[in-house]
Parts: structure tokens; sequence; C-alpha cells
């Protein structure tokens, strides 16, 4: 007996009995609309709530995606779907007990942000081909802005914001002020869509390992050498030293990678490098290792020092208000740093939202990358080069996050790229994936779990590598009538 069977709604990714993805290859549309918002620096009021053009895509799409995340629609819930969520609702809590004129307004914000942006990655970036078409979407957004960027460094006006704000009712983001910055390495430093240059900066760092690794197999190597030389120069333009660190980290992580390729224990052999570093460093000078790396990555001696006295006086703030933070008030810090910005996105949450929303934040990020790196993804090579890419970029990311703080758009692009790689935690090779039946409505949790249901067909089409033989039962003696 043949039976042809469909594959249960809340699979992670459906497939038909031949064994092809039925989720389409391109994007949605709610993605192609946030990642025009992305290049297009739009703000406007609706009323007395701040808006941009991302916060708009986000807030009509948080509502029915919670709803289909929470329903099965996208598979198992993740502990990081269920911490990023009770992360977004605590940081309200918080701010109506230290500041509660701005709880809902600011936290709202903030929760679309960030909860919003990963939710919008998680809903539509579930396969291979559509974490490689967001991948294309996120060039095409890079390479748009380089002219933009070019034109920045050489005059220090940020042409997209200065256009935007002559629309009606319209506004860009303020124009960075270069005079006082002042010039680095001979050129103005570029915003081009966003708020701060190195917004801008971490936004093309990011990218990189996904264009020199992601890309492999997909492009021509001469196609991804281009795509790699945009991004860098995307990061000169924003001479940001919070742009060049993630960007470097990403192309250490790859040539280890190629280095020790035939080395089956690499990545421990590494990590342990890195510890013994953390320790000799902390045994032999009179700083912490983390002022010292904070000293030397940044590209001027009073940036480097500001950020040592951000970390120095941030952790002063997190110990003396360690359960519900400070909110938005001001912090407390030396007479002569005049300047209320804090360089260190991991540590202003710890500040704002108190211990516990660090941990929430924190295991929610690391849950999913460390999940990504320990899942089995068979052998497809375009699939272990995605994954790959991915990680690195977000280990780059953790890292730049300790020396900028990033708001606004910036913040939701981190976390939309941050939720393109939820795919991984759910991905099963197609040579694993079997037609099974429809769960039905009682089995219902065990098909969010993404395990196989045992049906009453067990055992009698002989078929399939993951078939469990089981004994057949005595034949039983036909029952008796009246």
């Amino acid at each position: 007996m043949t039976v042809t069977a469909r594959p249960p709604l809340s699979a992670p990714i459906a497939m038909t009995a031949a064994g092809k993805d039925t989720a389409p290859a391109r994007l949605s549309l709610a993605v192609v609309l946030y990642l025009a918002m992305i290049l297009i620096p739009i703000q406007f009021n609706l009323g007395t709530i701040f808006m941009t053009g991302v916060r708009t895509v986000l807030l009509v799409m948080i509502v029915p995606l919670t709803l289909r995340l929470f329903t099965g629609g996208l598979g198992r819930i993740l502990l990081t779907d269920v911490l990023l969520l009770v992360y977004g609702l605590w940081n309200i809590f918080t701010l109506f007990l230290n500041s509660p004129s701005q709880a809902i307004s600011f936290g709202g914000s903030y929760v679309l942000e960030v909860y919003g942006s990963y939710l919008l990655a998680r809903a539509f970036v579930r396969t291979p081909e559509q974490f490689h078409a967001a991948c294309r979407g996120l060039f095409i957004v890079l390479l748009c802005s380089l002219p933009f960027a070019f034109y920045e460094t050489q005059t220090g006006r940020a042409p997209l914001n200065i256009w935007v704000s002559k629309l009606p009712g319209i506004h860009g983001f303020h124009d960075f002020y270069n005079a006082a910055a002042g010039r680095r390495l001979g050129l103005e430093r570029s915003q081009v869509m966003f708020a701060h240059p190195i917004h801008y900066g971490v936004f093309c760092a990011s990218l990189f390992s996904l264009a020199f690794v992601g890309f492999r197999d997909r492009i021509g190597t001469l196609r991804r050498y281009l795509l790699c030389g945009a991004v860098c120069a995307g990061v000169v333009f924003s001479v940001s030293s919070g742009a060049i660190l993630p960007m470097f980290f990403q192309a250490g992580l790859i040539g280890w990678a190629w280095a020790m390729g035939r080395v089956k224990s690499r990545w421990i052999i590494l990590t342990v490098l890195v510890v013994l570093a953390y320790v000799g460093i902390d045994l032999l000078s009179n700083r912490t290792p983390i002022v010292v790396l904070l000293e030397h990555v940044a590209l001027s001696p009073e940036t480097a020092y500001g950020r040592v006295i951000i970390f120095e006086w941030g952790m002063i703030n997190v110990w003396k208000h360690p359960f519900f933070g400070l909110g938005l008030n001001d912090w407390e810090r030396p007479w002569f740093k005049l300047s209320p910005s804090m360089d260190n996105f991991w540590l202003l949450v710890a500040v704002r939202y108190g211990i516990p929303g660090f941990l929430m934040l924190a295991v929610a990020y690391l849950a999913v990358v460390w999940g990504a790196m320990r899942r089995d993804l068979g052998p497809a090579a375009d699939v272990l080069n995605y994954r790959r890419a991915w990680v690195f970029g977000q280990i780059a990311l953790i890292l730049a996050l300790c020396t900028v703080d990033v708001w606004s758009t910036a913040l939701s692009f981190v976390f939309f790229l941050f939720g393109m790689g939820v795919w991984f935690l759910q991905y099963r090779p197609p040579e694993r994936r079997e037609a099974v039946p429809a769960a039905p409505h009682s089995d219902f949790p065990r098909a969010l779990s993404g395990q196989l249901s045992y049906t009453r067909f067990a055992g009698r089409s002989g078929r399939g590598p993951d078939r469990i033989a089981r004994p057949q039962p005595a034949a039983r003696e036909a029952p008796r009538t009246r």
C-alpha cells in the first residue's frame, strides 16, 4: 500500500514528498519594504509618537507575526522567542518605574526595533534560498549607499537625509556635524542613511563574512571579491574604529578556519587560546583585559580614554541599581565627562534595565548563536557556508557592540540580522526528511517539536532509513458473535 503523505503545517521547513522546499526563494513584500526603509531614512510624527519608516513596517507586522509564532505557524517555539518578548515587556515595566513619561513611546519603539525586527526575519527567512535572497537584499542596500557615502567623505554632508527632509511632513536623521568631530584619515565621516557614522560602519562591516564565506560557490569569485571590496569601502567611509574592529575580527576567524581546516577541534583550540590570552593580560597588566582591548581598538587616544571611563563608571551604575536599572535617567559619571552617551550597547542595557534585562537579552542572543554552531546541517556546502558566515558575523557584532551603542534603524538592523539565523536551529537536510501524514490535532505539540509521529502505517511500507522495526503482534482470535 502506497501512502502519499502531506507534511504538517507546523513543520519547521515544509517539504513535499519529492523533497523540494515549498517555501519560495523570493523575499516577502514586508522584508522588501523593510530593506527599502533602511535605505531611505524617513522619519515623521504620528500624533505625539515619533515614527521611522522601519518602525512603520514593524508596527504593521508585529501583531500578526506574534500570533503566527505562538500558534505554531513558525515551527516550534524557541527559548529566544519567549525571552525577547519578555525582555521587551520588562523594559517597559522598568521604564514605568524610572521614566514613566517615556515608558510607552520609548519602550514601545524599543520593542518594535528589537523584538519586531527579530520576528520579521524569523518569519520570512526560513530556508537557505530565503537566506540567500535576504543577503542579496542587504548587499543591494549597501551598493546603493556607497555613492552617497563617498560624496559625504568629501563634503561632510549627508545628501539622503537632506533630500528626505525636503518632503512635506517628513524629515531625515540629523546631519552628523563633521566639522565638530574633525576629519579622520583625511576624510569626513559618512552616516549616509543612519543616525551616526558608527552605525553605517557597523552595517557595512557586519556583511563582510556573508560576502566572503556565505556567497562562496553561489557567485563567481571575482564578484565575491568585489562585494568584499564594497564592504571595506563602506567601513573606510565611516572612519570608525567600531566598524573596523568587527571586520578584522571576521577576517581573523576566516583565516583561522582556512589555516586549521583539517583540525577537528580547531574552535576548541581557539577558545582555549583566547582564554589563556585573557588570563595572561590580566596577570601581566595593571589594567583589566577589557580596558586594554578598548585602548587598542580606538582610532584616537581620546576615544580610547572615553571608552575606558564609560566602562568603569558604567559598572558603578550597574552595581548601584542592579535590579531595575536607571531607565532613561542620567547616569553617574565624573564631572569632566560631559556627554551622556555610553558607547557600549551591552553595558547600556544593564544600566538602563538592570541585570535581569541584560541576562534575558544575552541568553536569548547566545542561545541562537550557540544552537546554530552545534546544529548538524548535513553535507550541503551552501548551507554550511551560510551558517559559518552568519556565526562569524554575529560573534564580531557581539564584540563590536562592546564598543558602540546602536539605536533607531541601526538597532533594528542588528536584530533583523540576528533573526536571519534562527532557521539554522530548525533546518533538516533534505536527505533526512520524510513525508509524514498530517498530525492530528491532539498531537499538535509533538508536531511543533519537529518529531515524527507514529501512525498505523509504521512498519508496513518497509521504506525509509529511519524506520523502526517492530515485532508484529500475535494474531488475535476473531471476536465471537451472539
